[in-house]
């Protein structure tokens, strides 16, 4: 019993000291993580936040402005006192006369100011702030499009990578079991030392071809942490490349091939393309604004005031005045009428921005749904070189076992069929890839 106790605490012992295994990562969950661990996604909600508040901010402006004022006071003694001589005489003549200099002084007063009408001032602030806050939604979304796209390339960029590794690898594996066996057939005097330096000259390329792979596998899962926004050496466990169900895939891609050949590719829902073209109305609001600053301003004001006297605060004797003021500008200098010429200019550029934009974005999606097209194709391309290279290798090796082929062409037929490998592995990610980008130059705005 004791013995059995002992047993199954060492089990216990050497599961906890065993390293733990990395975790399972899918696709979506890596772009779950992005998401919600992004620095630029992050940054852009915080902008979205900032514009709403903005927006807020300017529809602020066009409420009344209520202030409380008071202020005190105090006058030299020389002038109290030639005051307070004057007051002792005019209350002598009129007893309920009431002083009207106190050494120390108090006057409160409220005063409301309602704007109407200055220049469009506020109308252009809320006008500005809601195209902002407009173009700040669109760049969060297009934000979350970048991510998920990065997210996407480094996933598939981390797949591919540990495919080509596990090739390399079975390419050392080959080159050293066939040096084996050449080194047997050459001490019995069946090969030749010829045979024999070319399988170690496979030998030593297949190893430095796993270092590279290797190497190129370590840098894709930091490219891969990095684009989901965790710790770099964080290590995670990916499924392997799905080739029969990338097929699906393809069989759908067929339907984008055909986008834009008869009609042009529409682009312009796009939030990247949306946002720039935000930045041409921004830019004429500016010149509504220097236009404003020519027109006159309209006010409502109301004041209401308490008597001064010796005591802070407020008392019955008070007064009120209300009433429009209105202020026409007549001359101030040439600052606005340069600032009409100069946001005119600055609209104008901004066009040619957004065009400029707009034709390379179109170059782009235009190149996706092609490199889509290349992908597919060189998939189907890639899957009957596999096919053929590996019914070859058969054939090479039945044929080697009866003694009937070289080393040479047992050294060509399998660096065929690891070379057919590769490309497959190279064209089934460039599909994802492509497609990921036509995913993304595609996408519509969210409303």
């Amino acid at each position: 019993m004791v013995k059995r106790f002992f047993f199954l605490l060492l089990i216990v012992f050497l599961l906890g000291a065993a390293p733990a295994a990395a975790d399972e990562l899918t696709l979506e969950k890596a772009i779950e993580l992005a998401l919600a661990q992004s620095r630029s996604v992050q940054q852009a909600a915080h902008e979205r936040s900032a514009a709403d508040w903005g927006l807020a901010r300017s529809v602020s402006s066009y409420l009344p402005r209520v202030s409380y004022n008071t202020a005190w006071t105090r006058i030299d003694d020389e002038t109290f006192d030639a005051a307070d001589e004057m007051f002792e005489l005019t209350k002598r003549l009129d007893p309920d006369a009431e002083p009207s200099v106190f050494r120390d002084s108090y006057s409160s007063s409220l005063s409301v100011l309602q704007p109407i009408f200055n220049g469009g001032g506020e109308y252009v602030a809320i006008k500005a702030a809601a195209i902002g806050r407009k173009n700040a939604h669109l760049g969060e979304q297009d934000a979350r499009m970048s991510v998920v796209l990065e997210v996407k390339q480094a996933y598939y960029g981390v797949m591919t990578a540990r495919a080509l590794m596990v090739v390399t690898r079975e390419s050392l594996a080959l080159a050293r079991e066939s040096l084996r066996l050449q080194r047997a057939r050459f001490e019995v005097g069946s090969a030749t030392k010829s045979d024999t330096l070319r399988w170690e000259a496979e030998a030593a390329g297949a190893e430095g071809a796993v270092a590279e792979a290797e190497n190129a596998h370590a840098q894709a899962l930091m490219q891969l942490a990095r684009a989901i926004g965790g710790p770099v050496a964080k290590r995670w466990e990916l499924p392997s490349f799905d080739e029969d169900g990338v097929m699906e895939k393809i069989e759908a891609a067929r339907k984008i091939e055909g986008a834009g050949i008869d009609d042009p590719l529409s682009i312009n829902n796009h939030p990247a393309m949306r946002q720039t073209a935000g930045g041409v109305k921004l830019a004429g609001v500016e010149t509504e604004a220097q236009v404003g600053g020519l027109l006159p301003n309209v006010n409502f004001f109301y004041n209401y005031n308490w008597a001064t006297n010796d005591t802070l605060g407020p008392d019955e004797d008070t007064n009120w005045n209300m009433g429009i003021a209105v202020e026409i500008p007549l001359l101030q200098g040439l600052g606005r009428v340069t600032g009409i010429g100069q946001t005119v200019r600055a609209k104008q550029q901004a066009r040619v921005g957004v065009e400029q934009f707009n034709r390379s974005f179109l170059q782009r999606a235009y190149a996706s749904k092609l490199n889509l097209r290349s992908a597919r194709l060189r998939v189907a391309s890639a899957r009957k070189g596999v096919a053929a290279s590996q019914a070859n290798l058969e054939i090479v090796e039945s044929r080697a076992t009866l003694g009937m082929a070289t080393s040479l062409e047992q050294l060509d037929a399998r660096l065929a069929y690891l070379r057919g490998r590769s490309d497959l592995i190279g064209a089934i990610s460039d599909f994802h890839i492509a497609l990921a980008d036509w995913e993304y130059v595609s996408a519509q705005t969210e409303e």
